[in-house]
This record gives structure tokens, C-alpha cells and sequence, in this order.
């Protein structure tokens, strides 16, 4: 299913969903996806501002892929220049 993710609420709202989902308490789920507590709180509440690179690594922990969804003309340029960086 597609959820869409305008704002940093609503993907806190996503990410309380699935660790509660898991049936993980949050300071347990923290550690085991390599986040502070209050970090992951932060993110659940929709705080803005927070590190990508975490929020990413939240996500996996939590199997949840990030998408974007994207005209055609955007994908071809994308597979372009990922295409240039995987021949360096």
C-alpha cells in the first residue's frame, strides 16, 4: 500500500505505526535500529529537521523502502547520472 508522506508528521505517524506494528517499545526499538530514544521520538512526533542518513536507517530497520515517484523524464536522467557514478 502507498502512503503518501507530505509532511514530517505524518511520516513520524508511519513510523510509530509499524514499531507498534513490532510490538517494540520505543527505547528497546532506538537501540536496535542504532537511534537514540529521544532521536526516534523526536522523529515520531514529526520534529523537523532530522538527520536523512537516521531517518533512513529507521526506516530499514523498521523494512519500510522510500520511494519517489517521478515523471519520466526525471527517471531517465536518474539512471544517467546513476549509471556515471557506478563507472568510477
Amino acid at each position: 500500500m502507498k502512503i503518501p508522506l507530505p509532511t514530517p508528521a505524518a511520516l513520524g505517524r508511519l513510523v510509530r505505526a509499524a514499531r507498534k506494528a513490532e510490538r517494540v517499545r520505543q527505547d528497546d526499538f532506538a537501540g536496535a535500529a542504532g537511534v537514540s530514544d529521544v532521536f526516534l521520538g523526536r522523529l515520531e512526533n514529526g520534529a523537523p529537521g532530522a538527520r536523512l542518513d537516521k531517518v533512513l536507517q529507521v526506516l530499514r530497520e523498521l523494512g519500510i523502502e522510500l520511494q519517489a515517484e517521478v515523471s519520466d523524464e526525471v527517471a531517465a536522467k536518474y539512471r544517467a547520472l546513476e549509471q556515471r557514478s557506478k563507472s568510477r
